[in-house]
């Protein structure tokens, strides 16, 4: 189903932009994916590179349940100046319902758009909507963020410590994150007591710029992800959920990492990311080169020129950071089991490309710890 929905959002994006969603031609021209992860209640989020008007999308499978899409498109709405409400056609009942809803509640005077889509990527609007008087609250972000889940090098067994210590101190009041979770944490990375992805000790030598850098490396996946409360670090509901599996089952248990891996997947958007990677790999194969490095840089070109990147820091651009934006998720990738390695540790192979073990991935898509929703590609 998450592979479906991207599709869908593509046609969905191209209706859009030939005018036959939204009456308004020239509030859409160039759609820029975005991040959601401050509006984790959004499936896709764009923005306009020209008139910078946003709009979300949020899809009706996810939740099965008309109240929850209408809270959420709600939300959404004071957010962005655009929402769609998209609906399988087997649920066409239900959209129907729905959009009676909202024109009997006057939701329907806020551009709210319901469409139906088939199993061939057809998409019908059940109602055309104009943005010309909707404000949107405007955002301050001072660079567009890249739509899915940043890390660097921390482990699962890493996320289970932040998150038993996010819990030891939630009820304390502010930025618990700073003041009381990370001293601690760096603390313990000092004296070899956290764990790398193979279950050896990280042992970190204390100065001023890793206790600085380290500090955001480790803070960035954990609120992205939806684990945290992004301003004080406290434990969210989801939080509390991973939490539950690692009490149950233990930090080193097959269910905690297979279960934090679905969530980088699907919520953390990486399984997007490996789709468009394939994507361009299919498309490129002529432009394959020899070296990983060189890939990447190939890579992120394609992802700018698909408006689906974000934009670096000055400060990385001068500060000796790598070329590439994509540099440490293949290497997560590898931690997660769902690449094909070409060798004892390498990854990539040369003129091809990334291999992934797609019967991994979708063993992990299958987790079903709590008996919940599954997914397969």
């Amino acid at each position: 189903m998450v592979n479906e929905n991207r599709e869908v959002t593509e046609k969905i994006i191209n209706e859009l932009l030939h005018g036959k969603i939204c009456t308004d031609a020239s509030a859409f021209s160039e759609l820029h994916r975005i991040a959601t992860w401050t509006n984790p209640y959004v499936d896709y989020a764009y923005v306009d590179d020209y008139s910078k008007k946003t709009i979300a999308i949020i899809f009706f499978d996810k939740y099965n349940d008309n109240e929850i899409i209408k809270e959420n498109t709600v939300k959404a709405i004071s957010e962005f100046d655009m929402v769609v409400d998209a609906y399988d056609v087997h649920s066409l009942n239900e959209a129907n319902f729905y959009l009676q809803d909202i024109t009997r509640t006057r939701l329907n005077a806020l551009p709210i758009s319901v469409i139906v889509y088939d199993s061939n990527g057809k998409v019908s609007p059940l109602n055309t909507i104009s943005i010309s008087e909707h404000k949107a609250t405007k955002r301050t972000v001072k660079e567009q963020r890249s739509y899915w889940c940043w890390w660097r090098d921390g482990s699962h067994f890493e996320v289970a410590t932040l998150l038993e210590l996010s819990q030891k101190y939630d009820d304390e009041q502010g930025d618990i994150y700073t003041n009381f979770v990370y001293p601690e944490f760096f603390n313990l990375m000092i004296e070899g007591k956290t764990r790398k992805w193979d279950g050896t000790p990280r042992v970190k030598k204390y100065s001023t710029s890793s206790y600085k850098s380290e500090k955001q490396n480790y803070k960035i996946p954990m609120c992205q992800l939806g684990l945290w409360d992004v301003e004080t670090g406290h434990i969210t509901h989801k939080g509390e959920s991973v939490l539950c599996v690692i009490k149950r089952y233990g930090a080193d248990s097959k269910e905690f990492f297979d279960y934090l891996a679905k969530i980088i997947l699907i919520d953390g958007k990486h399984l997007d990311l490996i789709k468009d990677l394939e994507e361009f790999q299919k498309n490129n194969t002529e432009l394959i080169p020899e070296s990983s490095s060189e890939f990447f840089i190939l890579f992120d070109d394609y992802m700018t020129q698909k408006n689906s990147i974000g934009t670096r820091k000055p400060t990385a651009q001068k500060t000796g950071a790598k070329k590439a934006y994509v540099r440490d998720e293949p290497k997560l990738w590898n931690k997660l089991g769902i690449v094909k390695l070409q060798g004892k540790s390498r990854y990539y192979k040369s003129y091809v490309g990334i291999e992934f073990d797609w019967d991994r991935i979708n063993e992990i898509l299958l987790a079903d710890i709590f008996g919940g929703s599954n997914e397969k590609i």
